[in-house]
């Protein structure tokens, strides 16, 4: 009993000890400072009235939609613009502040700083300076959270000229976008005229306090240099000149991703050019581009080979351009592209496959394919090439109308040149090629060929004024009556003087004794048309004065014989 008291006992000091240790090591290396009763109570106003201002809404922070991260060495600071600043101290303290119209910062406890017309970078430094005159923070943070509304002016060659609301984060272009937007008034058609006009690479950007910007719209985009489409400021003034389409221009054409004419500034080099035209393609020459350049009265023309990649690097000279230059890049030789052809049907292993640029044989193919599966129709199999373009076809029926052609052959050649366009067929006799062997069908493949290789019909379909239309079983040798029997013989209103057999592979409307029928092909009887009363009472009257012409001519030349 007396060994289980004392066991408690030591148990109860133990306990006491450690809760003693845990107590000052707490004391000693807690965060937390131990401040004075006067700096503590100087904290607690500070933060009151950070907490005033917010419940004041001195500013309101708000989303607004950026292309990027804002630079603070390159953005001016304004009136309205919404400011955080942050001491970081414990607690720390943070303000949501607004510049004044008079271009102050208000800092509460601190000071009223100016800031007008600073860039960011050296607003900030300058409030932080004045914060550290107060507080003795190891760390202090500026930051812009909301830029403010500009109003801006735009003239010159642009649809709707004035006044505009942007924010300090946006740039010339966007303002030239805005005023180039049609109302419900304006056409498209003044529109084009006016981007057309329009210079995109001498914009002139002039600031309130007499200061200027050039816009090079053309190469900003090109290099996304900030300097040539500079943030706005309130008070700025955009004008958009006329640019000269005819003389003050370069062309750089050739083996560049967007070759082109484009507008001519002052001091505009090679690189320049290569640049606004968005660098080289994958096939380029660099090593040997073609360097034209007229002289001043037009009369002669210089041309002279350039080492781009040099001019690029800085081992070649970059040239000066003057207007008329043109940069010509040449292309390397690489004839590799996707040729291809697609085998339908039966084959046994159908879809695209490679071929060589005018070397590859149809039967290649048909190997590459499997070959042919039983139930194949080399008779029906058809090669499909199309060579017109959309684009092509409405230039081909002008030009048909050029020829002196009838309306009627016009209308046929059009029809024609719209069945190309769908599909054109290649002359060869499957038959011949893979049963008989004859090597001269075996044509060179073009690029997007079709081959096209159809089941066995072993059927031949009547229709028309039949008893029973439908597919007939194909015996070999047999002529049209056999099928039309099959198909119940003919209706009352049968034509049977005009029946038509249409060849399954080409379509052709043949008479029975112009061709043989094959499996597939197709039986057309036609139908007597119906005539109504007035029909033939029209057919009477036409005939009836044909006859009165033919007696009055017959009466007259019996007069002049008596």
């Amino acid at each position: 009993m007396r060994e289980d008291n004392l066991k408690r006992v030591e148990h109860r000091l133990r306990t006491g000890v450690s809760l003693v240790i845990f107590a000052l090591c707490y004391l000693l290396f807690s965060t937390t400072p131990l401040r004075s009763q006067s700096q503590q109570n100087e904290l607690d106003e500070v933060q009151k009235k950070a907490e005033g201002l917010k419940s004041l809404n001195i500013m309101q922070p708000s989303g607004v939609a950026l292309e990027s991260t804002v630079d603070p060495l390159k953005y001016f600071v304004g009136p309205s613009d919404g400011i955080s600043v942050n001491i970081w101290m414990s607690p720390p303290v943070n303000f949501l502040l607004t510049v004044t119209p008079e271009g102050t910062l208000i800092i509460p406890t601190v000071a009223e700083v100016s800031v007008s017309d600073m860039t960011l970078d050296e607003a900030k430094k300058k409030i932080i300076s004045a914060i550290r005159q107060k507080y003795k923070a190891n760390e202090i943070s500026v930051t812009l959270i909301q830029p403010r509304s500009i109003v801006v002016s735009v003239t010159g060659v642009v649809l709707n000229p004035g006044l505009y609301t942007f924010t300090s984060v946006d740039r010339a272009n966007r303002v030239i976008e805005e005023a180039n937007k049609l109302s419900r008034t304006q056409i498209q058609a003044e529109l084009d005229v006016i981007e057309e006009d329009m210079s995109t690479r001498n914009i002139v950007l002039k600031h309130k306090n007499g200061s200027e910007d050039r816009i090079d719209l053309t190469k900003f985009f090109a290099t996304k240099e900030d300097k040539f489409n500079p943030y706005l400021r309130e008070g700025d003034i955009i004008i958009v000149p006329r640019k000269n389409r005819a003389k003050n221009v370069f062309g750089i054409y050739g083996e560049v991703n967007v070759p082109g004419r484009y507008e001519l500034v002052a001091g505009d080099k090679l690189s320049d050019a290569i640049k606004i035209a968005y660098g080289f393609t994958r096939l380029a020459r660099t090593d040997s581009a073609e360097f034209s350049r007229l002289n001043e009265d037009g009369s002669h023309l210089t041309t002279s080979i350039i080492n781009l990649e040099n001019v690029l690097t800085g081992m070649g000279e970059d040239i000066l351009l003057e207007p008329g230059d043109r940069i010509i890049v040449k292309t390397k030789t690489d004839l590799r592209e996707d040729y291809r052809v697609f085998i339908q049907g039966e084959v046994l292993y159908p879809g695209y496959y490679p071929i060589t640029k005018n070397q590859t044989r149809l039967s290649q193919v048909i190997k590459q394919a499997g070959g042919f599966t039983e139930f194949a129709s080399l008779k029906s199999s058809e090669l499909i090439r199309r060579s017109v373009k959309k684009t092509e076809l409405e230039t081909e029926r002008l030009l048909s109308l050029r020829g002196g052609a009838s309306v009627e052959d016009s209308s046929d050649y059009f029809l024609e040149t719209e069945l190309r366009l769908k599909r054109e067929i290649v002359n060869v006799d499957f038959e011949m090629l893979f049963a008989q062997a004859d090597s001269a069908q075996d044509v060179i493949l073009q690029s997007e060929d079709e081959v096209n290789i159809p089941s066995k019909r072993q059927t031949i379909y009547v229709f028309g004024q039949v008893v029973s239309p439908g597919h007939i079983p194909y015996v070999k040798g047999n002529g049209i009556q056999y099928y039309i029997s099959k198909a119940g013989g003919y209706t009352e209103r049968a034509r049977e003087e005009d029946v038509k057999i249409i060849k399954s592979k080409t379509k052709q409307w043949l008479a029975p004794d112009e061709t043989t029928i094959e499996e597939g092909d197709y039986i057309w009887i036609p139908k007597i048309p119906e005539r109504d009363f007035a029909y033939y009472a029209t057919v009477g009257s036409q005939v009836a004065s044909v006859l009165s012409v033919f007696l009055g001519l017959a009466a007259l030349i019996v007069s002049v014989s008596k």
